[in-house]
């Protein structure tokens, strides 16, 4: 590999990037040349004001906080970087292998161009010279020991960049296979998504520590309340009551002050565990050694980055060989499976499509039944079924915490929290139905259906996915904050209710705001201005309004038991049936309506779904 070819294909890198942004239309190319721009332009203001921070900061700092710092700046650095990788995902490889097969260059010159093109990245250009501004900060403050930070850097910087092809590579490989490569997308997201939700889900659980600061607020009240009892009851003089609470107002102090540190002392244990077992955090470890005076953390650190860095390129360079000489892409003999076996498959894959909902037409349970396998089969459900468990193990974890302290009265408002929290995770699915059906929607278009038995169908398929994650959320906040019986039976109309109410604002957004869908992806591809706002305005504004009729029957009830009129009788139940049968009636009118306006717009909409990038 020469300069010229180094140059020319970083040239195409970067036309191929700014075209991946015209195709997501004119607005949309500005904003990110503008963001590009921006960040090549504040690549010096960031160096410098590092710097100069740093010379103002750092004198005044412990090691330990140098400790905390460059924790904050590393883990700031890895989640923007993973948030790149996420989005190269869509790409085996930053310039496919195959674009170099038939050009002047060396596999050898092929793997350092795609290893250097893969540098070129905004969270590089943004943390890089921020990170070599604290580190010439710190040897002008901390002395010559400190000159160890930039090859700490060094080796940081390579560790990350070579895991990170390193993987990269490993993806390429199993996405050669077409049918791994969805799944493998949807792998690596949920991987990034629960990685991300770790610590916080961690620090809910209090496996951080967090130790009560000092006595507790009880026995402090107690101690007062006994004092100001033994001066009423003349047991003691004035002054030898302030005497007394003077005492115990320090002994607080104290107290509080004690576990600070105590807290501190912890923290920093586990901080110098986590650094030390975490590849990660080997740099900002060997700066705290070097900021003690300890140059071997510094110098244990860097060997180990640098090795973990030149064994993971070895790899990837191994990985690029067998991808050029098609280990990967070669055809393998499969054993041919037998007439039975081959027969039971296709029966039990058929046995749900024609299967009949009774008291359904016949194209709203083939439309119903039909989505339900696609949903099952699909990676976008398996990642539209992440959200709603990931919330709901984050807010979840708060009822573990204390499940005591939340009123009776209180209680539904969990259970209908946790529908909230179901419907808000299929939200990006169902605002835009028609767009996962990509060139499948010309079949609802060319069939004789009526329009609203598409819609019913739409929606019938989503419900034992939605339902069924609502339930399981119902039964885990039933066995953590149990509920009264008519308040956990009101639940079920409750939830159909929220449902169908969901349904009407989704069928609307679907009709008015189609955007077609890459495959194996939730990113739409192309996606104009226009049916984003939409999509955006709707869902903030009308999901909470159209929601807000259900909690009225619960708040009509807590009304009626603070003023007295009503004591035992199941209010809420009852409101919840009466509701329930109005919002279905109201559905079935929407259906209607709707239905006219997807005959109206279909043409509009096959357009949009069936649009592909060229």
């Amino acid at each position: 590999m020469n300069w010229q070819h180094l140059t020319a294909f970083l040239w195409l890198r970067w036309r191929l990037l700014a075209n991946q942004w015209r195709r997501g239309g004119t607005l949309n190319a500005v904003l990110m040349m503008i963001v590009t721009v921006v960040a090549l332009v504040m690549a010096v203001p960031l160096f410098v004001l590092t710097f100069v921070l740093g010379l103002y900061a750092i004198p005044k700092a412990e090691p330990v906080h140098l400790l905390f710092a460059w924790d904050g700046v590393v883990a700031g650095f890895v989640f923007f970087w993973m948030i790149g990788l996420i989005t190269e995902l869509q790409r085996t490889e930053p310039l496919s292998l195959s674009k170099f097969l038939h050009l002047p260059v060396s596999v050898n010159g092929a793997f350092l161009i795609n290893y250097v093109s893969s540098l070129v990245r905004l969270s590089l250009v943004i943390f890089v010279p921020l990170m070599i501004g604290f580190c010439l900060a710190l040897i002008v403050t901390k002395g010559v020991l400190l000159l160890s930070a930039l090859p700490l850097l060094a080796g940081f910087l390579l560790m990350v960049t070579a895991l990170t092809y390193q993987f990269q590579g490993w993806l390429a490989s199993l996405m050669s296979n077409p049918r791994r490569r969805r799944s493998v997308i949807v792998a690596a997201t949920v991987l990034f998504v629960l990685i991300a939700q770790l610590p916080s889900m961690l620090n809910f659980l209090g496996v951080w520590g967090g130790r009560p600061r000092g006595p507790g607020s009880g026995t402090f009240a107690e101690e007062l309340a006994k004092i100001d009892h033994a001066l009423q009851a003349h047991e003691i003089d004035a002054a030898e009551h302030l005497r007394r609470r003077q005492e115990l107002v320090q002994k607080q102090q104290l107290a509080a002050k004690q576990a600070e540190r105590d807290d501190l002392e912890s923290l920093q244990q586990t901080a110098r565990i986590l650094n030390l077992a975490v590849p990660a955090g080997w740099l900002p470890l060997g700066i705290m050694g070097a900021s003690e005076g300890r140059l071997l953390p510094a110098v244990l650190g860097f060997l180990g980055m640098t090795l973990i860095g030149t064994a993971s390129l070895w790899r990837a360079y191994r990985t690029t060989i067998r991808l050029y000489q098609g280990q990967f892409t070669s055809r393998k003999v499969r054993k041919t499976p037998s007439a039975a076996a081959a027969a039971g498959a296709h029966k039990s894959s058929a046995r749900l499509l024609e299967m009949r909902l009774r008291g359904l037409t016949e194209p709203v349970s083939a439309i119903a039944l039909g989505g339900l396998s696609s949903l099952l089969r699909s990676p976008e459900a398996k990642m539209m079924l992440l959200t709603p468990l990931v919330l709901g193990g984050v807010f979840g974890s708060l009822l573990i915490k204390a499940p005591q302290n939340i009123p009776e009265s209180m209680r539904p408002l969990l259970g209908m929290s946790g529908m909230l929290v179901v419907l808000f995770g299929i939200v990006q699915v169902m605002a835009n139905q028609f767009g996962f059906d990509r060139d499948g929607f010309r079949v609802f278009v060319l069939c004789a259906a009526p329009r609203r038995d598409i819609l019913l169908g739409k929606n019938l398929a989503f419900a034992p996915l939605t339902l069924g994650m609502a339930a399981i959320m119902l039964i885990v906040v039933q066995f953590l904050c149990p509920m009264r019986l008519d308040h956990l039976l009101s639940m079920l109309p409750q939830y159909a209710s929220m449902y169908l109410l969901f349904c009407v604002l989704m069928n609307l957004i679907s009709i008015y705001a189609p955007m077609h869908i890459a495959a194996g992806s939730l990113k739409p591809a192309n996606a104009k201005l226009v049916p984003v706002l939409i999509q955006m305005f709707v869902i903030l504004l009308f999901f909470p309004l159209t929601q807000a009729p259900t909690f009225l029957p619960l708040a009509i009830e807590a009304a009626l038991r603070s003023l007295g009129w009503v004591s035992t009788a199941p209010i809420c139940l009852l409101l919840s049936l009466a509701e329930c049968a109005g919002v279905v009636l109201l559905y079935r009118i929407s259906l209607s309506w709707e239905g006219g306006l997807l005959q109206s717009r279909e043409q509009k909409i096959l357009e949009a779904v069936t649009h592909k990038a060229v």
